[in-house]
């Protein structure tokens, strides 16, 4: 069915959705009140206000019986119990859990937010806090953090106390969180600010410039672009200055 000759086409009839080919041979039944694309194999679809998924047969994976769900990426969906929008803004979080292709909820649906999926964790906010849990469920970092980013080469930003800092997979801060902001790691190099100053700093938290810039603007992956005294220059991630005042 990955075939794009045979891909499915949300069709509708009257008030309902189901799918069909590019023939307008009905694949799946007209009988949904709404339905999504397919991601991954998979769609998620409305009967009665209430949300699941089928496959590309037509066959439910879950209940419809969320009151929101996201779509696949990366084998799993994010889905929720008592999420209240009005006018398209979020009024009230619920609870959000995940499920895998199987449609088997894997982390139950207790948190407030859930993140972005990465090297088998998921970040998990709960009471306002952040942590990570692993794709079985359990809390692998627990949630304390104020915020978070996104991990990249074995780091992720955290904010605690109101300064970011960065910790690793094992939930290890292993650069002190004395930051007013942070940018995440690339190429070994990471943007900081104090002070309302910017400078960069390598993997081990070691300074490669002093913090002394007005801004700093990433440009490709030996270069970035710095304000100093309101003059722009280069900058080469190893800290050399390409421009003179």
């Amino acid at each position: 069915m990955n075939d794009p000759k045979h891909k499915l086409i949300p069709y509708r009839k009257k008030d309902k959705w189901g799918f069909c080919d590019k023939n307008k041979k009905i694949i799946i039944q007209v009988q949904y009140d709404f339905v999504g694309d397919f991601h991954e194999g998979f769609v998620r679809v409305q009967l009665n206000n209430k949300w699941g998924f089928i496959n590309e047969s037509g066959k439910e994976i879950t209940d419809i019986k969320y009151d929101e769900v996201e779509d696949f990426r990366n084998g799993f969906a994010k889905i929720n119990f008592g999420v209240k929008r009005k006018e398209g803004s979020e009024v009230f979080s619920g609870k959000w859990g995940v499920i895998n292709s199987s449609g088997q909820e894997i982390i139950p649906a207790q948190y407030n937010s859930i993140g972005e999926y990465f090297n088998d964790l998921f970040p998990v906010m709960l009471n306002g806090k952040w942590g990570f849990v692993d794709i079985t469920g359990k809390q692998m970092i627990s949630p304390k953090y104020e915020d978070i980013g996104k991990f990249s080469e074995g780091l992720v930003p955290v904010k605690l106390d109101g300064k970011w800092g960065y910790i690793n997979m094992e939930g290890r801060m292993v650069i002190n969180n004395n930051y007013s902001s942070v940018s995440e790691f690339m190429d070994g190099v990471a943007k900081v600010e104090l002070n309302g100053w910017w400078g960069l700093i390598n993997i081990k938290g070691r300074g490669i410039t002093p913090i002394k810039y007005d801004e700093i603007t990433d440009r490709n992956d030996t270069l970035v672009i710095v304000n100093s005294g309101g003059k722009w220059g280069y900058l080469a991630k190893s800290g050399t200055e390409y421009f003179e005042d």
